[in-house]
């Protein structure tokens, strides 16, 4: 069992993580996607949901997420219809608008962050990917608040090693 030291350490570490991240986001915001928009055109990628839905999956408020989207909706990049199992209430959809500059985004975030891992073996980022997606699946069963899982890429072979076992 890890101890306090260990944990709090590793909570520096991503606290540090994440506010890079943000950084980093506030800086390209004016060419690109905000935070929040770019994580709603990755959740409707996979699925049509309700304002609910993508304010719980994404753990924002309904007021953050409903400006969100009320912004990619004016770009032409989700679009509202309503439910077919609820008339009171509306799914939204990504459009192929939208699928274009979310995978823009994605390959310039993606582009970025491999620059970042420069000097890594093919090892060190399967020993990462297998340690995150472990640590994400425990916190969501502690904080009752699980993420979507990300699916393990078929074109890498299983990583080994410490942390290995639970991806």
């Amino acid at each position: 069992m890890i101890d306090d030291r260990h944990a709090g350490r590793i909570l520096a570490e991503m606290v540090h993580i994440a506010r890079t991240f943000q950084r980093a986001g506030q800086r390209s915001r004016e060419r690109s996607l905000a935070g929040t928009e770019f994580g709603i055109l990755q959740y409707l990628r996979e699925s049509d949901a309700r304002l609910g839905e993508l304010a719980q999956g994404l753990q924002v408020s309904a007021a953050v997420t409903s400006r969100a989207v009320d912004s990619l909706e004016a770009e032409g990049l989700v679009e509202r219809r309503p439910d077919p199992h609820d008339a009171r209430a509306a799914l939204i959809s990504i459009t192929a608008a939208g699928r274009t500059r979310l995978g823009e985004r994605e390959s310039e975030v993606v582009a970025r962050f491999a620059e970042a891992l420069g000097d890594w073996s093919a090892a060190d980022a399967e020993q990462a990917i297998a340690l995150l997606n472990r640590l994400n699946r425990h916190l969501g069963e502690v904080t009752g608040a699980p993420l979507r899982a990300v699916p393990p890429d078929p074109d890498v072979p299983a990583p080994t090693g410490p942390g290995a076992t639970n991806r």
